[in-house]
C-alpha cells in the first residue's frame, strides 16, 4: 500500500485545522447572537447551553491556530480578545466566591441534597455519606421503598423527623411542623413542601424534582426524522415554584434536582426570588451530572464510564433571610448525580 507524502499529510492537517477554526468561530458567533435574541426558546440553543462553559474552551486554541496555521493578524487579534473575555467571565462567574464572614453566634444550618438515582444508590452508601457530612436537613430525590425501610430506619436516632414518601424524602434533626406532597404545574413529578422549627423560627423547605429534558423524534420531511431537544415541561414547574416562593412570608430553603443549567431562562426566573448557594459561596463549575454513565452506546462491550460530570443541575437555594457560608459538590455515591451540600446562616428572623 503506497504511503502518502509527508507534505500532503501536513497540508491536509493544516486545512482541517483551518476549517475547524473558522467553523467553530462562526458557530459560536451564531450561538451568541441567537441566544441574545431568543435565549433558550430555540431548542438547539437550549441544548448547546447545557454544555456551557465546556463549549467555550476551544476559544483558547484559536490564537495559537491564528499565529501558526492561519497566519492572519486580524484572526489572531480577535481570538486573543475572545480569550481575555472568556478568562474574565470564568473568573467572575465561577472562581470568585463570596461566602459570608459571620460570627459563631449567628445560627447556621447544614443542608445536603442528593438524587439517589432510584435503585442505584445502596442504603449503606447513603448512610455513610450522611454520617460523614453530618447535615441538619437532608433532601432526597428518586428514593425507593428500600431506602425508607433501611437507610431511614438506620438514621432514625440522628434524624428523628422523617418524611419518606417515594420518590422524595426529607430527614431532619429539627421538628417538622407540617408537610405536603406537591405536583407543580399539575405535572406527574413529585415535590415536597414542609415547615420545620429551627432556632425558634419556622422555616419553609421545598424538596424539588423537576421534569427532565429528553429527545423526541421530529418529522422534518416525509422520510426524514431528526432528534429534537424537549424541555418545555420543566418551565411551568419552575414558574409554579417561583409563584409559591413569592407568596411565602417565612425563610425559605429549596433544594433538589432541577434538571436545568445556569444558562436557562428557568434558572434566571428562579434567581429573581432565591439565591444559589453554590454560586454565592462555592468554587468552580459545580458539575453534578452525569457521573458514572456507561458509554456502551459509543463502544460496545466496553466498561468505559463517564466519571466527570459535565452539567450542573442539582442546587440548594435560599431566600433573602439567609446567607451562604459554604457550598460544595460532595463525594459520589452509586447514583449518576453527585450530592451537593451547603451551610446557610439565618440573617434575620421573619415575623410570624
Amino acid at each position: 500500500m503506497p504511503h502518502l507524502p509527508k507534505n500532503l499529510i501536513n497540508r491536509g492537517f493544516k486545512q482541517s485545522v483551518k476549517i475547524f477554526a473558522y467553523s467553530y468561530s462562526a458557530l459560536l458567533i451564531c450561538y451568541l447572537i441567537l441566544k441574545l435574541i431568543f435565549w433558550d426558546r430555540l431548542w438547539i440553543i437550549a441544548l448547546i447551553g447545557t454544555f456551557i462553559p465546556l463549549i467555550f474552551f476551544p476559544i483558547f486554541l484559536l490564537p495559537l491556530i491564528g499565529l501558526s496555521i492561519i497566519k492572519k493578524r486580524w484572526f489572531s487579534i480577535i481570538s486573543a480578545i475572545g480569550c481575555i473575555l472568556l478568562i474574565s467571565w470564568l473568573h467572575v462567574k465561577y472562581f470568585s466566591p463570596a461566602p459570608l464572614d459571620i460570627t459563631d453566634s449567628q445560627p447556621s444550618i447544614k443542608i445536603l441534597s442528593h438524587n439517589v438515582g432510584w435503585y442505584t444508590t445502596q442504603s449503606p452508601t447513603l448512610v455513610k455519606l450522611i454520617q460523614q457530612q453530618k447535615p441538619d436537613i437532608i433532601f432526597l430525590q428518586e428514593i425507593v421503598q428500600k431506602h425508607t425501610e433501611r437507610a431511614f430506619t438506620w438514621l432514625k436516632t440522628d434524624y428523628p423527623y422523617q418524611i419518606g414518601i417515594p420518590p422524595v424524602g426529607i430527614l431532619s434533626k429539627y421538628p417538622i411542623v407540617s408537610s405536603e406532597i406537591l405536583h407543580l404545574a399539575d405535572h406527574p413529578e413529585t415535590q415536597q413542601r414542609a415547615v420545620i422549627n429551627f432556632n425558634e423560627q419556622e422555616v419553609v423547605i421545598y424538596n424539588m424534582q423537576a421534569t427532565g429534558p429528553w429527545f423526541a423524534k421530529y418529522k422534518l420531511l416525509r422520510f426524514i426524522k431528526i432528534p429534537v431537544y424537549k424541555y418545555d415541561q420543566r418551565s411551568p414547574e419552575i414558574l409554579d415554584l417561583v409563584e409559591r416562593v413569592q407568596q411565602e412570608t417565612l425563610p425559605v430553603i429549596v433544594a433538589g434536582d432541577f434538571n436545568m443549567t445556569e444558562e436557562t431562562q428557568d434558572y434566571y426566573n428562579l434567581q429573581k426570588v432565591l439565591q444559589d448557594s453554590f454560586r454565592k459561596s462555592g468554587f468552580g463549575f459545580g458539575f453534578t451530572w452525569p457521573h458514572g454513565w456507561e458509554l456502551k452506546f459509543l463502544v460496545k462491550r466496553s466498561n468505559w464510564k463517564l466519571n466527570y460530570p459535565v452539567c450542573r443541575i442539582d442546587y440548594i437555594w435560599y431566600s433573602q433571610h439567609w446567607g451562604a457560608k459554604s457550598g460544595a459538590v460532595l463525594d459520589a455515591t452509586e447514583s449518576d448525580h453527585l450530592p451537593v451540600g451547603a451551610e446557610l446562616v439565618l440573617l434575620k428572623q421573619a415575623r410570624l
